[in-house]
């Protein structure tokens, strides 16, 4: 047993009070003169004794009886685990995910949630304070009274907010500081993905009260994800999307509607059909007129969980792929001729002295061609446009420094040239199956006239070089290599571009590399980012900043706004968002008042895995993690009442002691009234 307030125990010590009465008053006696007492004698032996044995029972229920009123007032508790606990202070977890939008028994699982909450609050004593705790960890920090607890539990609302259940308990911890024996009760859903209990904090005073509340149907279907098969998208060119649609539940699902918005139009609709606990890819295609940045929007139905129906995307739509050629002498003509034959391509060529390299960000390709040599300041620069995305063509000069070029090499760990073979070969490989070539080729004829090639350089690659062979020669010598470094690559080609080289020019597999080459660089910027999941954002090349003005991000249609925190790394801005996204949809990069790129913002699709613990999971879970005195107990309104009384049960024991006391005053009364 122990008190709530054993302070009030020291009004044990009034129990002297009694004892002095006692001590001092019955010892008193009256004298009465009388003529002959020898008649009385042995009365008066028999009635000392009898009031002897009186006073001492009367002196003993006055003190039990006040003992017992003092008892009451420290109010007592029956509990024999713990000596130090406070259980005027309840936690309260309420799952608010969007999870909890699910259909229950008695209709949406959070406001399952709050009822129970809001009976647990109600039947428990009005001197119990409160520590809610919901997924928004912005609130929550303060204990509150019944009447508080119930305004906060009707101002709840579900949110986008993911929590893992062990930073619910961590947090609780840290916020009660040194109290120990607290009653924690949990209300939520459980899912899986996020019932981390094994990294509970280690706790041998708390009372743990799970109750899990059950969907009635397990069932949801949501947009995943989307991507472009093309790596670029061109005005007045059809563009393919792919859209990755789940179905969670046991159910098929037929003619599922999908729709496919870009700039608030409607461009395409698809009837999807879903079989049970699959996931699908659905191909979309649409054709753009204007360059720039585009919104996209893709949607399906379904209830009750609907957060995970839209899915927001933002894209560039390139007006022209720029190409940069960093010649010695001059350009190579072949390669100027092709990328000015079409209008989608920006041919621009410099003199490796007369070089700027700020404006690589620009560019989607850069060919290094013949240079004598590529200086660190060069080979530094380079290196970060290919780690952001842009592909690099590397051509090596005949005549020229075969160290220096091996050195350059050295430092993509790309391997080494050795001495140029001037025996006649041809192009015999072609790895068509590479994205390079996915655009162009598609099957090479057997009797196909490939490109003959009476120079190149042979290449010593190492295992770990990481080099893939796209065009292979008649001796097993490679004509064309590529090396990912980053988001973007490198291309080595083992001859320079000229006539008295090869007539790979002239060929038509030139043309195949040389778009390859262009269009599949990975310079443009996500599609989209998951709220809670994406928390850095880092803007395309072309949308860096060298200066420290602050960039804005704004909501499209709306009023929201908010200045993140920048960034500058490896040449690129990255934006800091600490939870400054609430809501899904488009939001716009505001730089010197001018809108920089777009970004899209979706809520994380960690609800939208619709496996839960029931009851009996969820304790079979629990065996094997560190709480030592938990409770898991269905979500019912009876189950939530039915440990609420027997929390209460102590404080019974208050109602008990008065009316002990009161029986033992009786009892006084009754004494001193009848006994003679």
């Amino acid at each position: 047993m122990y008190f709530i307030h054993p302070e009030i125990l020291w009004g044990l010590l009034a129990l002297l009070i009694p004892i002095i009465i006692h001590l001092f008053n019955f010892r008193r006696y009256r004298k009465l003169p009388f003529s002959n007492i020898e008649f009385l004698k042995n009365i008066t032996r028999q009635t000392r004794k009898q009031n002897k044995l009186k006073h001492l029972v009367v002196l003993l229920l006055r003190m039990g009886a006040m003992a017992f009123v003092v008892l009451a007032f420290a109010n007592p508790r029956l509990n024999s685990r713990s000596k130090n606990i406070n259980t005027k202070v309840m936690a309260v977890y309420i799952d608010n995910s969007f999870s909890m939008m699910a259909e229950g028994e008695r209709g949406m699982l959070f406001e399952n949630a709050r009822e129970l909450v809001r009976s647990l609050t109600t039947h428990s004593g009005r001197d119990q304070r409160y520590l809610l705790q919901t997924n928004d960890f912005s609130s929550g920090k303060q204990l509150l009274g019944s009447d508080e607890m119930l305004k906060q539990i009707d101002q709840l609302k579900v949110t986008p907010a993911t929590r893992m259940l062990s930073s619910v308990n961590q947090r609780q911890h840290k916020l009660l500081g040194k109290l120990k024996g607290v009653d924690s009760y949990w209300f939520s859903d459980f899912q899986q993905n996020s019932a981390d209990f094994n990294h509970f904090a280690i706790d041998s005073t708390d009372d743990y009260y799970f109750f899990p509340l059950e969907e009635v149907q397990n069932k949801n279907i949501y947009i995943d994800s989307c991507y472009f098969t093309k790596p670029l998208v061109l005005p007045g060119k059809q563009a393919e999307m792919k859209v990755v649609l789940v179905n969670t539940s046991a159910a098929s699902y037929e003619k599922v509607l999908l729709t496919l918005e870009i700039d608030d139009v409607q461009r395409a609709v698809a009837g999807v059909d879903l079989p049970a606990f699959k996931t699908i890819e659905v191909p979309l295609s649409f054709t753009t007129r204007n360059s720039g940045w585009q919104a996209g929007k893709l949607t399906i139905e379904d209830y009750p969980v609907t957060f995970d129906d839209n899915l927001y995307f933002a894209f560039q739509v390139s007006s022209r792929i720029k190409i940069l050629d960093i010649y010695d002498g001059n350009p190579n003509q072949y390669m100027a001729a092709f990328y000015r034959s079409d209008s989608i391509f920006a041919w621009d060529a410099t003199s490796y002295l007369q070089l700027n390299p700020t404006v690589f960000s620009n560019y989607s390709l850069i060919i290094l061609d013949e240079l004598p040599e590529v200086t660190s300041g060069l080979a530094d620069a380079l290196t970060r446009f290919v780690h952001q995305g842009g592909n690099l063509l590397f051509v090596p000069s005949r005549e020229g420094d075969l160290d220096a070029d091996n050195h350059f090499l050295k430092l993509w760990k790309a391997g080494s040239f050795l001495k140029g073979d001037t025996a006649v070969t041809r192009v015999t490989g072609v790895k068509v199956s590479d994205e390079l070539f996915k655009e162009g080729i598609h099957r090479i004829p057997e009797n196909a006239a490939l490109p003959m090639v009476n120079f190149h350089f042979p290449m010593q690659r190492g295992a770990t070089s990481g080099a893939v062979s796209l065009l292979t020669l008649l001796n097993g010598d490679v004509f064309l290599v590529r090396k990912k470094e980053g988001n973007g690559s490198l291309y080595l080609l083992t001859a320079p571009v000229a006539k008295q080289v090869t007539d790979f020019a002239f060929n038509p597999l030139f043309a195949s590399v040389m778009y390859g080459l262009a269009i599949t660089t990975d310079k443009k910027s996500r599609l989209f980012y998951f709220m809670g999941d994406d928390e850095q954002v880092m803007l395309p090349l072309n949308t860096a900043y060298e200066d420290d003005n602050a960039v804005e991000i704004r909501q499209q249609h709306g009023d929201y706004r908010f200045i993140p925190g920048q960034l500058r790394q490896a040449g690129r801005t990255i934006l800091q968002l600490h939870d400054g996204i609430a809501r899904d949809g488009i939001y716009q990069v505001i730089k010197n008042d001018t809108v920089a790129t777009l970004l899209a913002f979706n809520y994380s699709r960690r609800e939208s895995d619709m496996h839960f613990f029931n009851r009996q999971k969820l304790d079979s879970v629990l065996q094997k993690g560190p709480l030592k005195h938990y409770t898991v107990l269905d979500g019912k309104m009876n189950n939530v009442r039915e440990v609420i009384n027997q929390q209460q049960k102590g404080a019974q024991f208050w109602k008990l002691f008065i009316i002990f006391a009161a029986l033992l005053l009786l009892a006084e009364v009754l004494i001193l009234r009848w006994w003679k």
